[in-house]
C-alpha cells in the first residue's frame, strides 16, 4: 500500500534531520512514559538503527504514481484501541522523539514503513542522504529537542492501522502547540509510522498516560 500524504516537507529534509527530527513488550516497557509534557531523553533511543543498505534499498524500489491528485486528509471513523496496542503505538512515537532528540536518523527511521521511508526522503538526492545518514549521531541542544505535549487517544482504523493525535512544541513553530496526526500500521509485532498528517485541525483528546481533564 502507497499512502497519500498532505505532509510535504516545507525545509530541505537534511536541515529538517540535523534539527529534529515497533515495538513489542519490551520496547513498550522501556518506553513507560512519564508525565506530559516531556522531551523524550536520548537515552530513550534503544531501537537498533536501520542499515544504510536497507534504506537506499527502500529508496531503490520503484512504486506506482498515482495520477490523482491527493485530496485533503479527514481522519477516519474509528474506534478506541485496547490498552496494549496503545501502549505499544505510543511506545513506537515516544522512542521516535527520543531518537530525534538523539541526533540519529538511522534509529528513528528503523521505526516508519518503507512508503513512509520514501516520502520522509523523497526530495534528497541519494549520494547526499547516504553520506549523511553515515555521520555518526550527536544529539540536539537542550533548547532544539522536541517537546511532546500530550498524545489523543488511540483509535484503531478500518483498514488495520492505528490512528492517533500527538501535540508537539517544536523549537521552529512560534506556537505552543502544534496537533499532528499519526497513522501507524502493524509490521509483524511492531507498530510503525506509516502517514503523519500535520496541523490538521484534530483535537487531541483525553491524553494517554494522563487523568482526563
Amino acid at each position: 500500500m502507497l499512502p497519500s500524504y498532505d505532509r510535504k516537507l516545507t525545509v530541505p529534509v537534511l536541515v529538517l534531520l540535523l534539527s529534529v527530527a515497533t515495538a513489542g513488550p519490551t520496547l513498550a516497557q522501556k518506553a513507560t512514559p512519564a508525565a506530559y509534557p516531556v522531551a523524550p531523553d536520548p537515552s530513550e533511543c534503544v531501537i537498533d538503527p536501520a542499515p544504510i543498505e536497507e534504506i537506499a534499498a527502500i529508496l531503490g524500489t520503484p512504486v506506482a504514481v498515482s495520477a490523482v491528485s491527493p485530496s485533503p486528509f479527514v481522519p477516519l471513523a474509528s474506534q478506541l484501541a485496547d490498552p496494549e496496542t496503545s501502549a505499544k503505538v505510543v511506545a513506537t512515537l515516544r522512542q521516535i522523539f527520543a531518537c530525534a532528540n538523539a541526533g540519529d536518523p538511522l534509529r528513528f527511521s528503523s521505526l516508519f514503513t518503507d512508503d513512509f521511508v520514501r516520502n520522509f526522503f523523497a526530495d534528497v538526492p541519494l549520494e547526499d542522504l547516504l553520506d549523511f545518514l553515515a555521520i555518526p549521531p550527536e544529539p540536539l541542544p537542550e533548547n532544539q529537542e522536541r517537546i511532546i505535549i500530550r498524545f489523543g487517544e488511540v483509535q484503531l482504523l478500518p483498514d488495520g492501522r492505528a490512528g492517533v493525535v500527538v501535540v508537539l512544541d517544536e523549537p521552529d513553530d512560534p506556537r505552543i502547540e502544534e496537533p499532528d496526526y499519526a497513522i501507524l500500521e502493524q509490521v509483524e509485532d511492531r507498530w510503525l509510522v506509516d502517514e503523519l498528517h500535520e496541523d490538521r485541525g484534530v483535537t487531541a483528546t483525553s491524553p494517554t498516560g494522563t487523568p482526563a481533564a
